[in-house]
């Protein structure tokens, strides 16, 4: 008895290409979401794409759902929905939904109050590159919020997000070295010069793969 013979390279090229028309279409989900969002301020449309998107694991439709549902754009603000889809999206490693999270944990909006998670997800969004979180994360060491008080942490991260334009973080820099020694901001410079290279060679690398 004769078998059909099968064309594995035409199986191959067909699933190939299921896979990209799927990926083409989530693309273009989430693409009629921001242009409903941003553009047209169309925001039930955009929380239906954005949610269709947010489901399927899309970290930056999460963010802008957990947006919608913070800021009560078109449906009641809903700030457990909120935290959840922030969260979702953090846990992927998107940097703005671990600031939006520090935030609604320190407030216990949606969540109950966890200072301590606060700066664990601040900590998280400034290592990202955030440079509001990275102004925060620096009040948080200096006033001992969720963690024990380091005024060197605090001069570090101040210095950083100061590198990145922040005019406050520099204000506050310059009023917490008056109560520093010599050593403790050289020690604080240090680190912040080591975290820029860190980061900067950490960008580099995420380019060439």
């Amino acid at each position: 008895m004769d078998f059909p013979v099968i064309n594995r390279p035409l199986i191959i090229h067909l699933f190939a290409a299921s896979l990209c028309l799927a990926a083409s279409q989530a693309g273009a989900d989430y693409d009629a979401g921001l242009e409903a969002y941003m553009r047209l301020y169309d925001y039930r449309r955009a929380y239906r794409e954005f949610r269709e998107e947010g489901l399927h694991g899309h970290r930056e439709a999460q963010f802008y759902l957990g947006e919608i549902c913070e800021g009560g754009v078109g449906r009641p603000v809903d700030y457990q929905e909120a935290f959840r889809w922030y969260l979702e999206s953090a846990r992927q490693g998107y940097g703005p939904a671990q600031l939006r999270l520090a935030t609604l944990y320190f407030r216990g909006r949606g969540v109950k109050r966890d200072l301590s998670k606060a700066f664990e997800w601040q900590k998280k969004a400034a290592e990202q590159g955030q440079v509001i979180a990275q102004y925060r994360l620096g009040h948080y060491y200096a006033q001992g919020v969720g963690v024990r008080a380091d005024p060197v942490l605090a001069y570090m991260w101040w210095t950083i997000a100061a590198s990145w334009g922040d005019p406050d973080a520099l204000q506050e820099r310059e009023k917490l070295a008056r109560n520093m020694s010599a050593l403790q901001i050289d020690r604080a410079r240090a680190l912040a010069r080591q975290h820029e290279m860190s980061f900067q060679t950490g960008r580099t690398d995420s380019r060439r793969e």
